[in-house]
């Protein structure tokens, strides 16, 4: 599963991209699939993020792959 950033009016938001399919983000969803499956895929980002932000929200994820080995989740 990748996670997908955008900005909508100033504000960023996400969608989650599985199997080449765009859904609405969703916490449960997320959950079930880091449970069941795999680490995060490579993120994505539209041109509007900023390197910043990018940079936040890698290390953001990094944090959260990082969890998941460590639990065992997968």
């Amino acid at each position: 599963m990748k996670l997908v950033f955008f900005k909508e009016e100033n504000e960023i938001k996400l969608k989650l991209n599985h199997n080449n399919t765009d859904e609405n983000f969703n916490y449960v969803r997320l959950i079930e699939f880091l449970h069941e499956n795999n680490e995060l895929e490579e993120t994505e980002y539209c041109t509007e993020i900023s390197e910043e932000e990018k940079t936040k929200i890698n290390e953001m994820i990094i944090k959260i792959n990082e969890k998941i080995v460590s639990n065992g989740m997968n």
